[in-house]
């Protein structure tokens, strides 16, 4: 099924960091496979070594076999807005934004007609973008970072506008391997957002243009709603405080799982045919998109 305020939007992958480059290069391949991307842009800005980051990033999808490969290495906000990346984001059929430091990346890019024209392909005109590490948490909005070790002390994470090609989900990265329940549980205390998405390392989601995602990769995606919170003392204590909560729900996804953002709820899970066993409830039919192809859906009744 298509959004049908955008009918023409492409497809959205967020990566949780420290996807394999070198040998199988499953999340890679899986990604440019989708609308057989011949002109793949790379976006280095996040990172504090973007010449290094970006020719990694070639010899990773010239071994796909993309022999079209434009590095956008851009430093500084006023290069956002120069006409030949204007220009040349038009033959792009994926933008890659790589890792590094978010607030960096959002910093370069916010408010830059480059930013503007990449969002217009990609809910316009099916532009795929795919962003790892800190070029997938800028994807939401809002934003977090900082807060990693005291991500239950009140005040020690840090949050700001994001790129908002996904909008009241908050995305966190390399989220088991450095313990950033506390960080996202933390913010989503605040109210601001309900709902946040911690993605695993050498994991991705596909989000499709209804909503719902396929996850692939080697390890977990954490699914975490404060709707339901029964207790919080956020709002009565100071900064540096301890965070007590009660009543978090939470689900981890494994390759395969399925899961509508809109209905927050596992809808089924792939096999290795790549047909779906689905959670079903009765009188109650679930289709899922998977792929580019608006004709090619799982459904369950």
């Amino acid at each position: 099924m298509k959004d049908l305020n955008y009918p023409n939007k492409g497809i959205l992958i967020l990566i949780g960091g420290a996807e394999d480059r070198k040998d199988d290069k499953m999340i890679l391949r899986k990604i440019v496979g989708l609308n057989n991307a011949k002109t793949v842009t790379v976006i280095p800005s996040a990172s504090c070594y973007p010449t290094g980051v970006s020719e990694d990033y070639y010899y990773a999808f010239r071994s796909l076999g993309i022999e079209n490969i434009q590095i956008f290495d851009i430093r500084e906000p006023a290069e956002a807005d120069t006409e030949k990346y204007l220009k040349e984001i038009e033959k792009s059929d994926l933008v890659f934004m790589t890792g590094g430091d978010q607030v960096k990346l959002f910093h370069v890019f916010n408010g830059s007609e480059l930013l503007k024209k990449i969002k217009e392909l990609h809910f316009h005109h099916g532009l795929n973008i795919a962003g790892t590490s800190a070029g997938a948490a800028v994807a939401s909005n809002p934003m977090i970072y900082d807060g990693n070790i005291h991500g239950m002390k009140k005040g020690s994470v840090s949050f700001s506008e994001g790129f908002g090609l996904i909008k009241d989900i908050t995305i966190d990265t390399h989220f088991i391997s450095r313990g950033r329940l506390g960080r996202l549980t933390q913010f989503l205390s605040t109210g601001i957002a309900s709902y946040g998405i911690g993605l695993g390392e050498n994991t991705a989601i596909f989000i499709n243009p209804d909503s719902t995602f396929e996850v692939a990769g080697t390890g977990m995606i954490t699914v975490v709603d404060t709707k339901q919170v029964s207790f919080s003392n956020y709002n009565d204590i100071g900064n540096n405080e301890p965070i007590v909560i009660h009543g978090i729900t939470s689900g981890f996804l494994q390759h395969g799982s399925i899961f509508d953002m809109k209905e927050w709820k596992v809808v089924g899970v792939l096999n290795s045919h790549h047909e779906m066993t689905p959670h079903h409830n009765e009188n109650e039919s679930d289709t899922v998109l998977i792929e580019n192809n608006p004709e090619k859906r799982y459904t369950s009744i």
